[in-house]
């Protein structure tokens, strides 16, 4: 091949994918709108589809994935909620947040919550305003049918059989209600799942407003770096997260996640909520999402053998660091166990038969067979958990912890002391650091025993910075 020839290949290549860049980015359509359905009067049910502009022919399917589709397009019978009359009767409060689903969230006169979460989903929100009419937000936008359109009323099911506080979701139709007021324009016509709030719960205490006490991750950090007299429930965190993985749910950030208190002699346990319930089952397959899969990991395909860890655990690793730092292997063998038993093939099949009776005829055996499969896999999957976090393990000290104290034992291990709350032994064929993070300066805080031998400590301030280890550091 000439040089020339070269020249003319390379600037066609180069060409066409500007004008490929060109096409995806220009608006060349109205903003994507969520599907609505309109409501008789007085109708008790209607007759729906979730998404019907996700069907798609062949090359789309092959490209973009099937995903969900046949799900996505299929009529189903879906409750209307009636306002008035709902558990005495809803008011709306206010609008959710969230940067894909609408959410909407009710009270009753008795002072119950309740959450209105749409199944279609807002990718575009996402882009900014100029690429919302373009073919890469359809592209996008498009995504949606790889969520199963019922999968919270099967993962909810299965929540609650692990332990979990999950509420009782319901599938239902928002009608046009004069009494969704000034949200009316946003929500009328739209399906979505109808959930108690996450500390509805019995049990759980409320203030002196009568509003349940709950806290958002955020909060319960500020109060676990305060002092032990708060502490989050680490095999309750363990137990959901080793769910998530059942579940394919790999949008697990600190937002997905709500804290209920319970009284103990020695301060407050915090229980983990785990909420939306979006992503459980997500299947993302297709040739271009194979490509995507590439360079981010989390867009994984649901299956009968798990996905890659690290893209499970890509929005959570934080959280999966700071909380079960604590806990020793034995205790992530017995968590699994124990799951293992509460996911039986009774509450399996009870589960999935939550979905709609059409939903539950095109995949209701499959996604049972499935889920049935990826239960032999959660001690592989928990151990997997364990030994990647426990390679470099991040202890958090809290304000009352002014000293740390290090074991060494003739085996090579290395057992951690603060001085307020925490201890654990570590393992030399497990563990390469161990990383110890304080809340205020280095000065003051005292380290006793050899941090340089063997399994080695690093000291960093809040912010992750490594700082010099202390005059106070005492070698036996």
């Amino acid at each position: 091949m000439t040089l020339r020839r070269v020249r003319r290949w390379l600037l066609g290549i180069t060409i066409a994918l500007l004008a490929g860049a060109v096409l995806l980015l220009f608006p060349i359509h109205r903003p994507l709108e969520l599907t609505r359905a309109v409501v008789p009067p007085g109708a008790d049910s209607v007759l729906v589809s979730a998404g019907a502009r996700y069907r798609a022919n062949a090359v789309q399917r092959f490209l973009l994935g099937a995903h969900y589709r046949e799900l996505w397009t299929l009529p189903v019978r879906v409750e209307v909620l009636k306002l008035r009359e709902f558990a005495g009767g809803l008011r709306p409060l206010r609008e959710g947040g969230g940067m894909e689903t609408r959410s909407l969230h009710f009270v009753t006169p008795a002072g119950g919550r309740y959450v209105f979460r749409s199944v279609d989903k807002e990718i575009t929100r996402l882009l900014n305003a100029g690429l919302s009419r373009s073919l890469l937000a359809s592209m996008l936008q498009d995504q949606t049918s790889s969520a199963h359109p019922a999968g919270v009323l099967v993962a909810a099911r299965l929540q609650a059989a692990a332990g979990l506080p999950a509420g009782h979701p319901r599938l239902v139709l928002l009608p046009d209600d004069p009494g969704l007021g000034e949200f009316r324009p946003r929500f009328a016509g739209l399906l979505g799942i109808l959930q108690e709030g996450p500390g509805e719960d019995p049990g759980v205490p409320r203030d002196s407003a009568g509003d349940p006490v709950t806290r958002h991750t955020d909060e319960l950090v500020t109060l676990l770096d305060a002092g032990p007299g708060n502490q989050a429930d680490a095999r309750g965190y363990l137990t959901a997260r080793l769910l998530d993985f059942f579940l394919n749910d790999w949008d697990r950030h600190g937002g997905q996640w709500r804290w209920v208190p319970r009284v103990e002699g020695w301060g407050t346990g915090w229980r983990p909520v785990p909420v939306d319930r979006d992503q459980a089952f997500a299947w993302y397959d297709g040739v271009l999402l194979s490509l995507a899969r590439l360079r981010t990991s989390k867009l994984s395909e649901f299956g009968p053998e798990y996905p890659h860890l690290r893209g499970l655990i890509r929005n959570s690793g934080t959280l999966d660091r700071r909380l079960l730092a604590g806990l020793e292997r034995g205790a992530w063998d017995s968590v699994a166990a124990a799951l293992e038993t509460a996911l039986s093939d009774s509450v399996i099949d009870a589960a999935v038969r939550a979905m709609p009776a059409p939903y539950w005829e095109v995949s209701g055996p499959a996604l049972a067979a499935t889920l049935k499969q990826r239960r032999s896999g959660l001690r592989r999957m928990a151990t997997e958990f364990y030994l990647l976090l426990a390679t470099y393990p991040e202890v958090h000290a809290t304000a009352a912890d002014r000293s740390a104290q290090l074991l060494r034992h003739p085996d090579g291990s290395v057992e951690l002391r603060l001085s307020s709350w925490f201890e654990r032994r570590f393992a030399p064929g497990e563990t390469n650091r161990i990383d110890l993070y304080l809340p205020g300066p280095a000065a003051g805080f005292a380290v006793t025993g050899d941090p340089r031998g063997g399994i080695p400590l690093r000291l960093l301030d809040a912010v992750g910075r490594e700082v010099a280890l202390p005059d106070s550091v005492k070698r036996p």
